[in-house]
């Protein structure tokens, strides 16, 4: 069977980089005050991060729609892995977060005081495993429920912590 997306291609071979472009310096202090540039430069890169993630999201419904499932789970998987980067530099203050990060980075982003985090760090996981699957005849949790299914899932948590984002950014001064 040819593959009609190039993007399953791109994202097996792990060339497609969505780093937003205003990396020119690093700014890994932790800003002192909303009027900072470093503050700019910190908010606007998690900003990106989080339209890369909504806009990942949209893609994988269209792709979702027009039966194209496999693209549709690397779609979610990439909008998962934005959202990550924007809580990882939201935490650390960096614009430069690691391009994969392992689940013991993801665990205590997405884990707080009053939300357990471990399923959504296993749920990152399983997406991040079933993305990068080769196509195979064994491919039958490919199918419109389950795929429904899982962006819906992917779309829960993208919701949930863009407001953990929302949440703290008062608390980035």
């Amino acid at each position: 069977m040819a593959r009609n997306w190039f993007i399953t291609e791109a994202h097996c071979s792990h060339q497609v980089d969505f780093t937003p472009r205003l990396q020119d310096h690093d700014i890994s202090i932790q800003p002192r005050s909303k009027h900072t540039p470093a503050y700019h430069m910190l908010h606007t890169t998690i900003m990106e991060y989080h339209q890369h993630a909504k806009y990942h999201l949209k893609l994988a419904a269209i792709m979702r729609n027009h039966n194209q499932f496999k693209a549709c789970l690397i779609l979610c998987d990439w909008a998962l892995a934005s959202m990550i980067k924007a809580l990882y530099i939201h935490k650390y203050h960096s614009v430069h977060p690691p391009k994969e990060l392992t689940m013991n980075e993801i665990l205590p982003l997405v884990h707080t005081d009053t939300e357990p985090g471990l399923d959504i760090a296993l749920f990152i996981g399983t997406m991040q495993h079933m993305s990068s699957l080769e196509e195979r005849p064994e491919d039958q949790y490919l199918d419109l429920e389950n795929i429904e299914k899982l962006h819906q899932r992917t779309e829960d948590i993208l919701e949930e912590l863009a407001t953990r984002l929302n949440d703290n950014s008062t608390k980035f001064s």
